[in-house]
């Protein structure tokens, strides 16, 4: 017992990892060793304790809450008698071990562990706060992150740590350096060097040290820093540009207030999967000074944000969003969860209500979401397979606003019968208090549909021009209060709330446009009256306020490829219905056929004197009909506008046209005749583009009728 109290302070560089694999518990140990020198909170030691009998206890913060694990003072050796776990050299002091062996067998099943990353051992070490940022990400901002990080890391208000991916070679170097696949390092100081033209450094720390008892034997074969000490300086640019992650532990102190909601996913024996996979929850937020943006700046002013100098923004509110998976077998690594936040219009008083210069931040591994917005709030994660799940939500000023509600859906994507989550909110400032709303009601009028993507109705995302193909509803929305004898009042709004959830492989989104319930070929964004945001794994929802009337609900996957099985809710507190618009030309005979523009059919408009030289198609209609077409580019031609006409074969030289697409047309989906009855007989099919001589390009003409 007497080797867990430290004779002399240890050092971040007397933490070595040795056979056992386990460099995010090491570089949680040196941040730690770190962070107690220089700020002297003393973390992990304080949570340590030993008795006389041999029993070691170490406070562990597990499934929401925290608790007490207790070994033996019994540790693995080698053949040669050396710790196989971490040891701290000829410092020879033994709690980083009894850390680590607390950690690996009572938490993690044994020294086999497959692997984690530091912000969530820290979380377990210490209760701090995880925060993942995906170095790679294109949402990743460079100098944003560095801004955030700078002065709170040299206040002590986080510890971090990097890591690469398991795609870094062994043979990559950086400044002479070996780094290892799939490995953890600390961080244990950051810094601008104003002798070095203010270039930004950090410096790293790697437990792993090539020696003797490596597993190399000491030949260099694996990594190794020239100077033998596993310290190293590298440039943010260089971390950016090499790492594939930033793992922040945030102290949680720094918030003002904090609530917590312990529930679970009931799977077993549920009849409706997907309803039993998502938790559904209201957040209620309020202060009692809508002026507390004039607080005076403190060490915890914005937990994160800091301006030119050095003093934390105090003019906006910031809520984080902890969700974390119930730890059950570490061995299980196919459970996914994602999360959903939106901005509840019901509680905060109408649609009127939006939060002002809303800026949002989602740190989700391994698809972080950035956001900018000034519209309503609607944040969605997509799934990770990672223990927690955090959400930053920062909002601008309350204004004359001193209350409102956020709406939560956590999901959760496996085979398992039951698995708990706790979700846990943290507010600044302090006079923002939080409170669960445990009222969260069904709605009044709901509807489910259930469909599917397939080869044919998965279209995409709005820039292909098979959008048009994707499954689409008309929806009719009803007066929320009794008509009149004037008149329906479209002043009279009512919520409306689509809910798409399907596979965690099919990134969804859903989109409704004002068109009397038409089926759409394209989106024109003064149309849209509601959509989800950007295209998330498994789900998507919003919430909108409408007025009543017709409109199109348009479900989307982001790829061609992505197939599968999904499901459409609807949910209002006034009346409404929705059908499935039927496809175009459904239920009508179809004829598809490719053509060419070539130097000598590429010929213009009616305007130009050779029209007839353009592609001809010989129709024939046996019997009176409803006949429609389409002409669509096989390949994008930008600057091209094409136009469809149909002439009755009497026609001498194509004068007298019957039907046609309209105004020539540039539009992504093609240009088409809408259906209309036609008589028996012959007919010309001419489509032909606005210019002559536009470069050459390939066509596909598609006719139906019935």
């Amino acid at each position: 017992p007497s080797n867990l109290i430290p004779a002399s302070p240890l050092l971040p560089s007397d933490i070595i990892q040795n056979i056992v694999n386990g460099c995010s518990v090491c570089a949680s140990i040196a941040v730690c060793i770190q962070h107690n020198l220089r700020f002297k909170l003393n973390l992990l030691l304080s949570s340590l304790s030993s008795s006389d009998d041999g029993r070691h206890e170490l406070k562990v913060f597990v499934n929401g809450d925290f608790r007490r694990v207790i070994i033996d003072d019994r540790l693995p050796f080698d053949a040669n008698d050396k710790l196989v776990g971490v040891s701290t050299g000829t410092k020879n002091q033994l709690w980083p071990s009894f850390v680590k062996k607390q950690f690996y067998m009572k938490l993690m099943g044994g020294y086999d562990f497959l692997g984690s990353n530091s912000a969530i051992d820290l979380h377990v070490l210490t209760g701090w706060i995880p925060e993942y940022i995906d170095l790679r990400s294109a949402s990743f901002e460079h100098e944003h992150t560095w801004s955030r990080i700078i002065a709170r890391f040299a206040r002590g208000d986080c510890m971090m740590t990097v890591g690469t991916n398991d795609k870094t070679a062994l043979s990559h170097n950086i400044h002479s350096i070996k780094l290892l696949p799939s490995h953890d390092y600390a961080v244990t100081d950051c810094l601008v060097q104003i002798s070095k033209k203010h270039e930004r450094w950090a410096t790293l720390l790697d437990s792993r040290i090539c020696g003797s008892e490596c597993e190399c034997g000491g030949s260099g074969s694996c990594p190794n820093v020239t100077d033998g000490s596993g310290v190293m300086d590298i440039r943010w640019d260089d971390i950016c540009a090499t790492f594939e992650g930033l793992y922040i532990s945030w102290n949680p102190s720094l918030f003002g207030s904090a609530v917590t909601f312990h529930g679970s996913w009931q799977l077993e024996n549920s009849e409706d999967l997907l309803r039993a996979a998502t938790h559904h929850l209201r957040l209620n937020y309020k202060t009692s000074d809508p002026a507390h943006q004039n607080v005076p700046s403190r060490p915890n002013t914005n937990p994160t944000e800091i301006n030119k100098n050095g003093k934390g923004d105090s003019t906006e509110t910031e809520i984080w969003i902890l969700l974390t998976r119930h730890l059950y077998d570490t061995r299980r690594t196919s459970e996914y969860i994602a999360m959903n936040v939106q901005e509840d219009d019901i509680v905060s008083g109408g649609p009127e209500h939006v939060a002002l210069r809303v800026r949002f931040f989602l740190s989700a591994a391994p698809f972080p979401l950035f956001i900018h917005s000034t519209d309503k709030l609607n944040e969605q994660s997509n799934y990770t397979n990672s223990t927690h799940l955090l959400s930053r939500i920062k909002t601008s000023r309350f204004q004359s606003h001193t209350s409102g509600s956020l709406s939560l859906l956590v999901y959760y994507d496996s085979q398992f019968d039951q698995v708990g989550f706790t979700v846990t909110t943290f507010t600044y400032p302090l006079d923002v208090v939080v409170s669960w709303d445990m009222r969260v009601l069904p709605a009044r009028y709901m509807q489910k549909i259930d469909g599917i993507l397939t080869n044919i109705t998965a279209g995409g995302n709005c820039t292909h021009p098979t959008y048009m193909v994707n499954p689409q509803y008309y929806l009719r929305v009803h007066n929320a209060c009794t008509s009149t004898s004037t008149g329906i009042d479209k002043r009279n709004k009512t919520q409306v709330i689509l809910t798409a959830q399907s596979t965690r492989d099919i990134s969804l989104n859903v989109t409704a446009v004002w068109s009397q319930g038409e089926r759409i070929s394209e989106l024109s964004q003064k149309e849209v009256v509601a959509h989800s945001g950007p295209y998330t794994y498994g789900h998507a929802r919003v919430a909108a306020h409408l007025p009543p009337g017709d409109y199109t609900v348009v479900l989307s996957a982001f790829e061609l490829d992505q197939t599968g099985k999904f499901t459409l809710k609807v949910e209002s507190p006034s009346r409404f219905e929705i059908k499935a618009i039927p496809q175009e030309g459904a239920g009508m005979y179809v004829k598809t056929v490719r053509g060419e523009w070539d130097l000598t059919t590429t010929v213009g408009g009616p305007s130009q004197t050779r029209y007839h030289r353009n592609p001809v198609y010989e129709v024939t209609i046996p019997c009176a009909s409803e006949f429609c077409a389409r002409l669509q580019l096989l390949a994008r031609a930008p600057g091209v506008s094409t136009n469809l006409s149909l002439f009755p074969s009497s026609s001498t030289n194509l004068q007298r046209c019957i039907a046609s697409s309209g105004p020539y047309s540039d539009a992504l989906s093609g240009v088409d005749i809408p259906k209309r009855s036609i008589s028996p007989g012959k007919y010309y099919l001419v489509p032909s583009t606005y210019h002559a001589g536009v470069p050459r390009g390939r066509t596909k003409k598609t006719s139906t009728h019935r």
